[in-house]
């Protein structure tokens, strides 16, 4: 009984919680990100709801198991239509937020044949676990568990590899980036460690729910693991989005609101024929440029105030200026553009 029920137990439990931290991220995402593309929050809004169905799911084969049919030792020796709609919608889930994940990799590195190797990976786990469901749905007795080793090992695994192989690529282009600001660091560095805690958060599941499965095939401990799956990954997406800084600011071409960093950045300059410092000459260059995370059709030029105090009083002068060069820094930032 421990192995059967109280497993699914234990992995209802702790999927719940789960659930809960992963309904706090969707809200804050939906709250603080209102102007991202319709597509990204149709797409979170899809997977979102299909980890929904699947908790349900969870909490109905839970219910069958422990109260309606309790003591039935006939019952319990077979396992219940709630398993393979548990398999789909975790299947659905995972290629939803790896091809996310995907997408997001190489449009920041347009690495053509490493992200297309990446999605053979996503296939191959969507594959595995879709033969898992319709094998369960022809062979439901718990004795016949082994003939689902092959899919199950396939489906696990390489969404374990491609969890992991995610995470390297997209570690690798971020580190690779230089930076000269130091906010677009503290951006690089945050989505560094994100993707580092996220991808090995979920390839670690995956590996445990294969290796429960492999000690012992006729009992729940497996699937007790992959009851967390799906919510590690929608916890996965939603950690990524929500990273980016949110603020509300006043857009003069728009009059709406719009997610920014600010970026100050002190300008030195040299007096012509003298190659003084500003500072030490009396002439001083102060830039203050909003940068847009999120896209925007267009870029706002920034300004640059210039203070000169070396003959007379000081006189102010702010100066419009053509897009700047260093945007392109975070331009492979876009979250938006999926």
């Amino acid at each position: 009984m421990d192995a059967i029920t109280g497993a699914l137990l234990i992995g209802t439990w702790v999927s719940s919680l789960l659930y809960t931290a992963e309904l706090h991220q969707a809200m804050y995402y939906y709250r603080h990100f209102e102007r991202d593309n319709w597509r990204l929050k149709t797409l979170v809004w899809v997977a979102f709801f299909i980890d929904t169905v699947g908790l349900l799911d969870n909490y109905v084969r839970v219910y069958l198991y422990t109260i309606t049919h309790a003591g039935d030792p006939t019952y319990l020796l077979n396992q219940n239509l709630s398993s393979p709609v548990s398999v789909f919608t975790n299947a659905a889930v995972a290629i939803v937020v790896q091809t996310f994940l995907v997408t997001r990799y190489w449009k920041f590195s347009h690495k053509h044949f490493i992200a297309l190797f990446l999605c053979l990976l996503i296939l191959a786990g969507f594959g595995g676990s879709f033969t898992c469901g319709i094998m369960v749905v022809l062979f439901p007795s718990y004795k016949d568990r082994f003939k689902l080793e092959i899919p199950v090992i396939l489906w696990l695994v390489t969404e374990a590899v491609a969890d992991l192989g995610i995470a390297a690529a997209l570690l690798w282009e971020f580190l690779r980036t230089r930076s000269t600001s130091n906010e677009t660091r503290n951006v690089l560095n945050g989505l560094v460690t994100v993707t580092l805690q996220t991808g090995t958060a979920t390839a670690v599941v995956a590996l445990a729910a294969v290796i429960g499965f492999l000690l012992n095939q006729e009992s729940n401990i497996c699937v007790g693991f992959t009851l967390c799956l799906g919510k590690t990954y929608m916890l996965s997406m939603l950690s990524n989005l929500n990273i980016r800084k949110s603020a509300r600011v006043w857009n003069p071409s728009t009059s709406k609101a719009a997610t920014s960093t600010t970026l100050s950045t002190s300008v030195a300059f040299a007096q012509p024929g003298t190659g003084m410092d500003t500072n030490l000459s009396g002439l001083y260059a102060h830039r203050t440029t909003t940068v847009h995370i999120e896209s925007q059709q267009e870029r706002h030029p920034g300004s640059i105030t210039i203070k000169s105090s070396m003959h007379g009083p000081e006189h102010t002068t702010d100066i419009e200026m053509g897009p700047l060069s260093w945007r392109k820094e975070v331009e492979g930032l876009n979250f938006n553009a999926y």
